[in-house]
């Protein structure tokens, strides 16, 4: 409890004991919290380590089917999706500490680039077995692209809290 609330309790009239009392409740409920924000956290990046094999393995059929700029298209909006859901999970998440964050700073481009493996080999598989031709759609291009929409809503992100902090700051003097 911040010495401010404190103050402002035994203001209005609560004993060191009941002070105390509710510290410990509120310590209780946070170390409850923490724990639960680390489940959170890590069941976050392995939904969204799944969830990107899964769009991977799924897009790589329809290269037969689509034109590249559908196939393009669907691509892109995957990754702001499946990026969007893994930031918006991550920073939702309450009691994350610092390296929680910077983890997840890592993970993130580690998840892209993965994926980016995981697109181009799948694809040279389908041009070696000729389901689809060589022409049509470079794998490096796709893995990439995938890549770099699955970090742009955490760029975004990055930046939309530092604009924020620094409006706060230029308030605060």
């Amino acid at each position: 409890m911040n010495t401010f609330r404190r103050l402002e309790l035994q203001a209005k009239g609560w004993s060191d004991r009941e002070l105390l009392r509710a510290e410990q409740i509120l310590e209780r409920a946070e170390e409850h919290d923490i724990f639960l924000s680390r489940f959170v956290f890590w069941s976050a990046v392995i939904i969204v380590i799944i969830s990107n094999i899964i769009v991977s393995l799924v897009l790589i059929p329809f290269l037969v089917f689509f034109q590249p700029w559908a196939l393009y298209l669907v691509l892109i909006l995957l990754a702001a999706l499946v990026g969007w859901v893994y930031n918006f999970l991550i920073t939702d998440v309450k009691h994350l500490e610092r390296k929680h964050h910077i983890l997840a700073g890592i993970i993130v481009p580690l998840i892209a680039l993965g994926n980016t493996a995981l697109i181009v080999i799948m694809v040279q598989k389908f041009m070696e077995k000729g389901a689809i031709s060589s022409s049509t759609v470079s794998p490096w291009v796709m893995g990439i692209l995938f890549g770099v929409v699955f970090i742009i809503p955490s760029i975004v992100d990055k930046i939309r809290i530092a604009v924020k902090n620094r409006r706060r700051a230029v308030l605060i003097k």
